[in-house]
């Protein structure tokens, strides 16, 4: 019988969190754009529920990514012109499989396209306004919190300097045995 042996890599003794509480949306939205100009990366950013279900109730399962007006902006466009590119391509198709006989059903196609593409924009557009109005709900309750995961010691005071000159208050580091 071979012997198996885990070869992945190993997970960390503790983890490390830097934690700031927000007055609004815009002052989180400011926090993320100074962590991420500083060099952390988006996934050690998160934005964790005040008070999960237990269910829920875990460092990762808790938290939601934090996302920005331009990520909401970049995601928009990309749904709309997902579904414009759809409906061109149905009405491509309709012409080369009748041989270009259906020159009307292309224009139509088109017509479809800059409709299923204005709609998606503005069902994206609908939830980016749902998670706003859900983190300007939980400023309110002082419930609003970005948690930055620490890798190096060096990063935590980088991390509690950006959060404070974004506004945050609060400040705290949490250390997780694991």
């Amino acid at each position: 019988m071979a012997d198996v042996t885990n070869s992945g890599p190993s997970l960390p003794d503790s983890l490390v969190e830097v934690r700031g509480r927000f007055a609004s949306d815009a002052a989180l939205q400011d926090a993320i754009g100074r962590l991420t100009l500083l060099g952390f990366d988006r996934s050690a950013l998160s934005v964790p529920a005040a008070a999960p279900d237990a269910a829920h109730a875990t460092p990762e399962a808790g938290a939601g990514a934090p996302n920005t007006e331009a990520d909401e902006r970049q995601l928009r466009t990309l749904g709309s012109s997902a579904a414009g590119v759809a409906a061109a391509m149905a009405g491509a198709a309709a012409v080369v499989a009748t041989g270009g006989a259906a020159v009307l059903a292309v224009a139509a196609a088109a017509g479809a396209g800059v409709a299923s593409g204005g709609a998606a924009y503005a069902a994206i557009g609908g939830a980016d306004v749902t998670d706003h109005a859900g983190r300007e709900a939980a400023a309110s309750q002082g419930d609003l919190v970005l948690a930055v995961r620490i890798a190096a010691p060096a990063q935590r005071a980088a991390a509690e300097d950006a959060m404070r000159a974004a506004g945050a208050r609060n400040i705290e580091t949490i250390n997780r045995a694991a």
